[in-house]
């Protein structure tokens, strides 16, 4: 059935209720924190508390050594030893105790007898141990000046070298800030944050962990990520990416200009290679833009790519559809974000299409492409999904996973698997077309496609919200416009596209009969269904037509209606609620035609576009008030039921 409301979910027929699209999912916006905590802020001479970390690290000993006793800068002893002055400088460390890069890296300068001493001795400087082979003279002892350390920085139990840092993954964001057109990058100062404790206290002997390999390089990659992430995200102009080699540690940065003036160009390009690619038959060509590192995806692609050939365009176009990038983030596979490293995007495409022979106009339906940056260009990834999608998204003919063949008549494009015949389904859409025609002639183009394939997802799309009652209904009538309705301000109808419910293909010829012309007249009375129309009045009338040739009698009306109580016409959001209600409707649409006339019920059902109450509609069409409408409604179901 139609929606009355331009933006709404696709109408079901007598057994269905409409599905409301739900809220959008929107990724974690909270970086990952296993990138960060790999990063070793850099370190200073007087970055490291000195109070904080002589507390807390002890000094190396040997196995007999005794322990010094509580001094600002203990010695270094030995078992024979005698004990030094405070100020002692240890003796050497070995070339094996400490590995070439960590001295290099990290050490201070040595110092010599002639060098002149700090002034202070600043409790917070590392002593540099001396040469091997030159073991250098005890220092004098200075007075500590009096500092106020920050708060203690927690050292690690033991001094063991640091893992390699391993790559986590990056939880989607939800609400990104707002993207400022600077950026300033502040890494943790020392003593604070996760790195904390990595730096031995001043004066003792620590024996340093080997530094793992190139973790500045993780640093700054690891900044990089989180900053570009939150640019593409908020719709930024360009980003910085961390790319990895096989799923591993960083490998490099790859400067990608997410711009519409560039990135968009570069997705455009590729929509246009598509469309050529279906135009000209060439699966290599339609290949070519695809990320073929996911078997799964690129089998789904081939099967898109072998239906969409065998569907009778008259016309089609991929085209880019300008979207809020944090809009279109919501749809975003977090599997998708994880492999690309973030260097992924959702692209909002209008699939704009016209079937040979059977459309007037142009349709628009969407399609949610993942687009990720591999190998230096823009390549298609995978689907958008998730609540609140687009109404057809996902859910048009091309989109089975199975192979599909067409059937047609002059009035009817009929799409059904391959395995199906669907003649028989093809003389019943035209005996509805027939029977639809005779209440409402023209207004609209009389044609219909009808979408009956066996892959379930096709029909489920349009019940994301609601999929225990994909069961209770047989068929959709979906309508389109000229742009995507969730994309465009400006909605200009186009067509009705019919859905079934695979489970339904094998119910008795009459019922089947019964649901084609209902959905028909949906798809009739589509281009004058507007956001007022009462649904009452959309599913009566579809009813009404289904039913015309029908003789009902009391006996049957009365186990239909059962228990329900005819008192005032239902509201839209009590109509579904009630199955029973498309009885209610029906019997108030044929009352309308039997008293005033079938061009009367028409004329009342397109009086909505215009007027929005029905009290108003009754009264310009009918005459009567809504009151003496209602009441005419009851005393007419009261002598149907006999």
């Amino acid at each position: 059935m139609t929606l009355p409301e331009p933006t709404a979910a696709p109408v079901a027929n007598d057994r269905d209720r409409t599905a409301e699209v739900p809220p959008p999912l929107t990724p974690d916006a909270t970086p990952a924190p296993a990138l960060t905590a790999e990063v070793a802020p850099p370190h200073t001479p007087d970055a490291t508390p000195a109070t904080a970390l002589t507390a807390e690290v002890p000094p190396p000993r040997t196995a007999d050594a005794t322990p010094a006793p509580a001094a600002e800068v203990p010695p270094r002893r030995t078992p024979d030893a005698t004990p030094a002055p405070a100020a002692e400088v240890p003796p050497p460390l070995t070339p094996d105790a400490i590995p070439a890069p960590v001295l290099a890296a990290e050490v201070p300068p040595r110092r010599t007898p002639d060098t002149a001493p700090a002034p202070a001795a600043d409790p917070s400087e590392a002593v540099e141990p001396a040469a091997p082979s030159q073991p250098q003279p005890p220092a004098q002892p200075q007075p500590a000046p009096s500092l106020q350390p920050p708060a203690p920085v927690q050292p690690p139990s033991s001094l063991q070298p640091l893992a390699p840092p391993q790559p986590s993954a990056h939880p989607q964001p939800s609400s990104p800030a707002p993207v400022q057109s600077s950026w300033s990058l502040q890494l943790p100062a020392p003593g604070q944050g996760a790195v904390a404790g990595r730096y031995p206290g001043p004066g003792w002997a620590v024996v340093l962990p080997p530094q793992p390999r190139r973790s500045y390089v993780w640093g700054i990659l690891s900044a990089l990520l989180v900053l570009s992430m939150l640019v593409a995200l908020g719709g930024g102009a360009a980003a910085a990416w961390a790319l990895r080699d096989g799923g591993g540690a960083p490998s490099g940065v790859a400067w990608v200009d997410v711009r519409d003036e560039a990135g968009g160009k570069a997705v455009d390009a590729v929509l246009e290679r598509r469309t050529a690619a279906v135009k000209s038959k060439s699966l290599d060509a339609w290949m070519a833009d695809v990320d073929q590192s996911d078997a799964a995806f690129a089998k789904r692609q081939r099967q898109e790519f072998a239906n969409l050939i065998r569907m009778p365009f008259a016309e089609l176009r991929f085209e880019r559809t300008a979207q809020p990038a944090t809009k279109m983030a919501a749809y975003l596979p977090e599997e998708l974000f994880r492999r690309y490293h973030a260097a992924v995007k959702v692209v909002a495409v209008t699939v704009r299409h016209r079937i040979d022979g059977l459309d007037g106009r142009a349709v628009a339906t969407p399609w949610l492409a993942v687009f990720g940056f591999a190998a230096g260009r823009w390549v298609i990834a995978g689907d958008g999904n998730g609540k609140d999608m687009p109404t057809g998204a996902r859910g048009q003919p091309w989109d089975s996973s199975g192979a599909i063949s067409i059937v047609r008549s002059d009035r009817v494009v009929a799409v059904v698997s391959k395995t199906d015949g669907g003649q028989a389904l093809l003389q019943m859409a035209e005996t509805g077309l027939r029977r639809v025609a005779e209440v409402r002639p023209g207004g609209w183009d009389g044609k219909v496609l009808i979408t009956a394939v066996t892959d379930k997802q096709i029909f489920d799309t349009y019940f994301a919200e609601s999929q225990d009652r994909v069961g209770q209904v047989a068929a959709i009538a979906v309508p389109y416009y000229e742009s995507v309705a969730e994309w465009s301000s400006r909605k200009a109808y186009a067509t009705t596209r019919v859905v079934f419910n695979p489970t339904e293909l094998n119910a008795p010829t009459a019922e089947l009969q019964h649901d084609l012309t209902h959905e028909f007249a949906h798809a009739a009375m589509g281009p004058v269904t507007g956001p007022y129309t009462p649904r009452w009045v959309v599913e009566g009338f579809a009813e009404y037509v289904a039913y015309r040739d029908g003789k009902y009698n009391s006996a049957g009306i009365r186990a239909a209606l059962g228990g329900l109580e005819i008192k005032t016409l239902p509201s839209n959001e009590q109509f579904y609620a009630e199955p029973r209600n498309y009885i209610g409707g029906w019997l108030a649409c044929r009352m309308i035609a039997e008293t005033y006339g079938q061009d009367k019920l028409v004329a009342f059902y397109e009086g909505f576009l215009r007027m929005s109450e029905v009290d108003s509609v009754a009264r310009e069409v009918l005459g009567i008030s809504r009151d003496q409408l209602e009441q005419q409604w009851r005393d007419y179901v009261a002598k149907q039921r006999g």
